[in-house]
């Protein structure tokens, strides 16, 4: 790293990945702008990181598909998605089917299950980002 510019502070301590750290996307147009890949990842690192994938529209089939044969444990997905992941959803919570919309997926195995974790009650980045850490990564 050049003299003088510091580590983003988004990635954990050493801004690395290992085999055993479990991998989450935050899946956006404009993934960088939203906080909540760095507030997680304080919470989460060093066991997980949440990396930003910035994904157009017209290449959100193709990424979200592939997670189901990738390394990637699960992913947030922005609002501008929440409702097209459902066609590529294996499994959906009651709230998914209730709302219609999803914003968080699990991968497990080769299935993806979806979430609605912004139901009710949640008015920061940061509640947002402790209910995601509390109900799908800190038992992992």
């Amino acid at each position: 790293m050049a003299v003088g510019l510091a580590a983003p502070e988004s990635m954990n301590a050493d801004n690395a990945i290992t085999k055993e750290t479990k991998l989450f996307g935050l899946i956006a147009e404009e993934a960088m702008k939203n906080r909540l890949f760095a507030v997680l990842n304080k919470m989460i690192k060093p066991k997980a990181m949440m990396i930003p994938m910035n994904i157009r529209e017209d290449d959100f089939y193709f990424t979200v598909a592939n997670m189901k044969k990738s390394h990637v444990n699960g992913a947030y997905i922005a609002k501008e998605y929440q409702e097209a992941v459902l066609d590529l959803l294996d499994e959906r919570d009651e709230t998914v089917e209730v709302y219609q919309k999803c914003d968080f997926v699990v991968r497990d195995g080769e299935k993806l299950k979806g979430f609605l974790v912004e139901k009710n009650d949640i008015d920061s980045t940061e509640e947002l980002a402790r209910a995601i850490y509390e109900n799908y990564i800190k038992d992992m």
